[in-house]
């Protein structure tokens, strides 16, 4: 329920209030309230308008002044200094460089049909691999995982993935993830393990299920010939 006030009431409140600090909507501050606030503000630091600034402030001002000039002058002197740098100040840098149009068309046109050798690719993939790596432990890898990462049978996975055309020889499945699978077991056979003919491109999946079907060891060629032609023993 919402009370209306009667003019007489408004009027008492209104009597009450007078001559008293408030922030109410429309009062003003009497003349004895004025001048308390006056004196209070006094000699202190201040923005209110027309306010006078003490001595100690203008004084820390004008410091803080000198030293904007002083930042000022150090940046003129380090653009002279790098002044024809592509990367100096307030150009650019590494990260964020903006190439003019003429250098973005040369950069595209260079890299327009670039494709990298199976060579050039393994040494940028495995150019911190060995001695000069920042992961070498003294050679404590074991000697299957040390062949399995070498160069040679990297080149050996790739020639076997380059003749069966990337294809799964078992589902003819392209763009997925192959393995390169010896046919005469990688332990057993070590003398065919660069072989390429030795070597049959398969996908994760039908890897698996020859395994599955003929275990991990003692495999041979009949093995492949039936698998493919889908005859399980």
């Amino acid at each position: 329920m919402i009370y209306k006030l009667t003019k007489e009431h408004r009027q008492n409140i209104s009597n009450a209030l007078k001559g008293k600090n408030t922030w109410s909507r429309g009062r003003k501050l009497t003349e004895e309230h004025k001048r308390k606030l006056s004196s209070s503000l006094i000699g202190k630091n201040t923005w209110a308008k027309g306010r006078k600034l003490t001595e100690e402030h203008k004084g820390k001002l004008r410091e803080v002044g000198k030293n904007s000039n002083k930042v000022k002058e150090n940046i003129e002197k380090l653009r002279e200094i790098n002044k024809g740098n592509k990367y100096s100040v307030g150009k650019r840098n590494r990260l964020g460089i903006k190439h003019s149009e003429a250098t973005k068309k040369k950069i595209s046109d260079t890299k327009k049909g670039l494709v990298h050798s199976i060579e050039t690719r393994l040494k940028m993939k495995f150019a911190h691999f060995g001695e000069k790596g920042s992961n070498w432990k003294g050679g404590v890898t074991p000697e299957n995982k040390r062949i399995r990462i070498s160069i040679e049978y990297r080149l050996w996975r790739e020639a076997v993935f380059a003749r069966d055309n990337f294809t799964c020889q078992k589902c003819e499945k392209r763009n997925i993830y192959l393995h390169p699978h010896h046919i005469y077991n990688f332990a057993d056979y070590p003398q065919l393990r660069f072989a390429i003919d030795n070597g049959i491109t398969f996908c994760k999946e039908c890897h698996k299920i020859f395994h599955n079907l003929n275990g991990t060891k003692n495999n041979n060629r009949e093995q492949i010939k039936l698998y493919l032609e889908g005859i399980t023993i």
